[in-house]
């Protein structure tokens, strides 16, 4: 979008002056000024307004990850992987990895998930994942994007 926005101001200011005239360049001046205001605002936009979330999601993710952190082998089952597992130290693979695989025994094993959280399963999921385990549940807060994490570690 911000790409279009800078081709149509330098295409019509370019434009302008053929057809305002030579004698009106102040009218040309004030469409260039408002122009470059134009493109200055759409960049603010672009870069702050309408993308907030992906800068918010590491106060979900980080947080998370960091109070889950242990010396012990340990796994987490997330949506988010990469970083979760960076930050706590321990294995991460996504919920589609962790349904295909045998668990690795003597771990911890902990599903989490995001109040708006992608690639997850619903509550049957969840269930269906953790039957015949004994599990912990912990809720952890957080100020991210993805929202308030809940924590399944299975026992």
């Amino acid at each position: 979008m911000y790409l279009s926005v800078v081709l149509l101001l330098v295409l019509g200011v370019g434009k302008l002056p053929g057809l305002a005239g030579e004698r009106n360049r102040r009218v040309t001046a004030a469409v260039g000024l408002l122009g470059l205001l134009t493109v200055f605002g759409t960049a603010q936009v672009t870069a702050y307004g309408a993308m907030p979330a992906p800068d918010r999601l590491s106060d979900s993710t980080v947080p998370v990850a960091r109070q889950l952190h242990s010396t012990e082998p340990c796994l987490l089952v997330t949506g988010y992987e990469p970083e979760m597992g960076w930050y706590s130290g321990c294995d991460a693979v996504t919920y589609a990895q962790y349904r295909a695989m045998t668990p690795p025994a003597r771990t911890r094993i902990s599903l989490v998930t995001f109040e708006h959280g992608r690639l997850q399963p619903d509550a049957a999921g969840l269930r269906r994942l953790t039957d015949g385990h004994r599990v912990t549940v912990t809720r952890i807060p957080t100020r991210g994007s993805a929202g308030d994490a809940t924590v399944h570690t299975l026992r």
